[in-house]
């Protein structure tokens, strides 16, 4: 039976093996067990096209989500009806971990393909309740684990940067937490519309805002690529308690 299943999952996600298997959930994982993990978690492949909701507003948050290809947008409209960026994923990432390992049976964000999109959607839920999880499913709990720590981690960092007061320390803050080159330049690689959302601004302001930095001398620009200077580079970090 279970040979069975292995040759039907083998042939309906044929296409999906290789980028399945560099997914940082099945790190341990071997190619072997693969099929067998992907029966265990009841695992779907899905197709959306430009514009379609993968996951609305409100609905129950039960699978994570590994994109096969294109591109997916998470975002909520805050009280002003202002549409906020929280994430964006491409060919490879995976999005939901910590809404699914909760059960959130309503949503606090909208997924929605900004392109032709495939994704694998995978029950988390069904990890470790049959009691004590067999060595597969440990590796699986843990890789989880560290998935949704890294996470935490980045939604950490959006809400630093949505709580400052003014658009120039939400730019600056978003800029510092970028990896910087030897020489601290950043690349930018959001578009001026997606990083307007993403720091909760709109796009003229942001436009705005970063000129009069550049014009100041506190941010250098060229390109996508930017570098902050000046006072705003020199000020010391307050270091917590």
């Amino acid at each position: 039976m279970r040979l069975m299943q292995r040759d039907g999952v083998n042939k309906r996600f044929a296409h999906c093996m290789d980028m399945l298997a560099k997914s940082p959930l099945f790190a341990g994982v071997s190619r072997e067990d693969l099929p067998h993990v992907l029966v265990l978690m009841r695992a779907r492949c899905h197709s959306f096209a430009k514009g379609e909701v993968l996951q609305g507003f409100g609905e129950p948050f039960r699978y994570v989500g590994i994109l096969m290809s294109g591109e997916v947008e998470g975002s909520f409209d805050s009280e002003r009806f202002d549409r906020i960026n929280v994430n964006r994923f491409t060919a490879g990432q995976m999005y939901g971990a910590a809404f699914a390992c909760a059960r959130v049976p309503e949503s606090p964000i909208e997924l929605v393909a900004l392109r032709s999109t495939e994704v694998v959607l995978l029950d988390v839920g069904v990890l470790g309740t049959g009691g004590q999880p067999d060595a597969l499913e440990a590796v699986l709990l843990r890789n989880l684990l560290g998935i949704v720590s890294t996470q935490s981690v980045f939604l950490n960092r959006k809400v630093r940067i949505l709580g400052q007061h003014s658009l120039r320390d939400r730019i600056v803050v978003y800029l510092g937490g970028l990896t910087a080159d030897t020489d601290g330049w950043v690349t930018v690689l959001l578009s001026q519309t997606a990083l307007a959302q993403f720091i909760g601004g709109n796009r003229s302001a942001v436009s705005r805002e970063m000129g009069r930095m550049v014009d100041e001398g506190v941010l250098e620009r060229d390109g996508n690529r930017m570098r902050l200077a000046g006072p705003l580079e020199r000020r010391p970090r307050r270091r917590l308690p």
